[in-house]
């Protein structure tokens, strides 16, 4: 039975407000734990990015036990990618076609350069598919390139057939061929240019599309950390905050999306399908009704309203409930009520476990969501071993980002099995595969929150150089520890005119 979405209007949270018991927190522990919980963001996203997608005994086979970053600061790293620019179709009768596409490359800055990409992935499609392809080449502008061999690298769920074909296998995990970043030197892709894509192809099974789109490389060793989706969404969310008040609405977060988010990818995100039903009037939370309303979308972005609403999980989960339908629905929704309760809890509490029970407290308890953490909370009491737990989750929740459940049970036994420890939860999540770039960053979050700035060790913060990237207009470049101040500031006004569970002092 569909549940019903868990909906506080404000004025029964103002009447509810003197429930809560009173604490101090100073403003220099307030602003701590703020950039804790941002810094440990977007460590988690960094930590979590090289293996996006990958499968947990694959990142065991290649990294065994990571205790840190892996390929993310590293000289000549990936930046971020194009989003699917194209998509052809292969004929569904089992024999070679000959494929030609032209796409313009992206518009880089001059330290970066564009990599080609080619194959499937669940940003424009959920649909299982299998197919062949031989003879990728770039005619223009790389013509000199060789086909196939030291050019191409398959990678996730592509690889080499004995015969030099490229098997492309898509079922819910993304399944690329890219060029080498050696290659995409030496073709040297203008920026702008068009880039005419030629291949054969041969349809095997399942969904006959084909996507086309580019990585962005750099070539020196990059310092912070984005842009990436997840804190994109969470900067528009802060915006939004600001600039329409504490009795922000859902209509408001999804204007603020049309008006500082770039176009359209075409991709099957869940919040790029909001925004394509937002152009066409469908407002907010209507917006948020459709296929792929219950993936991670909004668990990953969730923090935000925690740290504006500091020991008010109450308040935290109905502002994640006014953002998450925007482009979500029921359990898509539950996830971002669920982390932004913990990280409003964190304030105050550090034990993990009790943590999770606050989340739970503030969505449905017949609701999906809330069925997978609970199962989680079993199997941390049954296994020792986080791999036995992670084993239990993939095998009855296989999927990636669509629906949300092992992506929640995820960061849930990340945050078990760490027991507090900063290190070894971000490590942790970052080991159980899957969308590790947005698990490891909420878990990285949390565990910032609850710890503070200070705390978090120096391996983990010197590469981001306290910089992150944003990708909404007028908001690219930020510094971490400026950010921190400003969500400070944000959060101590909804304070003032909801009511809060902390009151803020002067001093350390």
């Amino acid at each position: 039975m569909k549940t019903k979405l868990v909906a506080f209007a404000f004025a029964a949270l103002l009447t509810c407000s003197t429930a809560h018991s009173v604490e101090r927190l100073s403003d220099g522990e307030y602003y701590d734990k703020v950039y804790g919980a941002w810094l440990g963001k977007c460590v988690g996203g960094a930590l979590g990015m090289p293996i996006e997608g990958w499968h947990y005994r694959d990142i065991r086979a290649k990294h065994g036990e990571i205790t840190g970053y892996l390929s993310y600061f590293h000289e000549d790293s990936h930046t971020g990618w194009s989003g699917i620019l194209k998509t052809a179709q292969i004929p569904e009768d089992g024999e070679w076609h000959h494929l030609a596409i032209t796409i313009r490359a992206p518009r880089l800055a001059s330290e970066r350069y564009a990599v080609p990409i080619v194959g499937m992935s669940c940003e424009y499609s959920t649909k299982p598919g299998e197919y062949l392809i031989r003879n990728l080449r770039l005619p223009r502008p790389a013509s000199n390139l060789p086909a196939n061999g030291g050019v191409w690298s398959p990678m996730d769920a592509c690889g080499w057939m004995p015969g030099g074909e490229i098997r492309v296998a898509f079922n819910g995990l993304r399944a690329w061929t890219r060029m080498t970043p050696e290659a995409a030197r030496l073709a040297a892709i203008p920026p702008g240019s068009l880039v005419a894509f030629s291949l054969d192809a041969k349809w095997i099974s399942g969904d006959n599309q084909i996507g086309f789109a580019f990585d962005y490389r750099q070539k020196v060793r990059r310092t912070g950390f984005g842009p990436d989706d997840d804190t994109t969404y969470e900067i528009v969310g802060l915006h939004a905050l600001e600039t329409y008040g504490p009795d922000l609405s859902c209509e408001q977060i999804g204007a603020e999306w049309l008006n500082l988010l770039g176009p359209l990818s075409g991709g099957m995100l869940a919040e790029e399908i909001a925004r394509e039903r937002m152009g066409r009037g469908i407002k907010p939370p209507e917006s948020g009704n459709h296929p792929v309303g219950e993936a991670i979308g909004g668990q990953m972005k969730a923090d935000i309203w925690g740290l504006v609403c500091p020991g008010r999980p109450d308040l935290a989960a109905e502002y994640a409930r006014r953002d998450g339908v925007v482009a979500h629905r029921d359990n898509g929704v539950y996830g971002e009520q669920f982390v932004a309760a913990m990280i409003s809890a964190a304030f105050r509490e550090k034990d993990a476990r009790k943590l999770i029970d606050v989340g739970l407290a503030h969505i449905p308890k017949d609701c999906k969501y809330a069925s997978v953490i609970r199962e989680v909370i079993e199997w941390h009491s049954k296994y020792p071993d986080w791999r036995d737990t992670v084993r239990e989750v993939k095998s009855k929740y296989p999927g990636v980002c669509d629906p949300v459940y092992a992506e929640a049970g995820i960061v849930t036994l990340a945050l078990l099995y760490g027991e507090g420890d900063f290190d070894r939860s971000v490590c942790i999540a970052a080991m159980c595969g899957s969308d590790t770039d947005c698990n490891t960053a909420t878990v990285g979050a949390l565990l910032g929150c609850i710890k503070g700035a200070k705390t978090i060790p120096a391996k983990w913060k010197k590469p981001l150089n306290d910089t992150f990237y944003c990708g909404a207009r007028g908001m690219t470049d930020w510094k971490i520890s400026e950010l921190a101040k400003r969500i400070c500031a944000t959060g101590r006004k909804v304070g003032q005119h909801h009511g809060t569970g902390i009151r803020f002092t002067k001093g350390i």
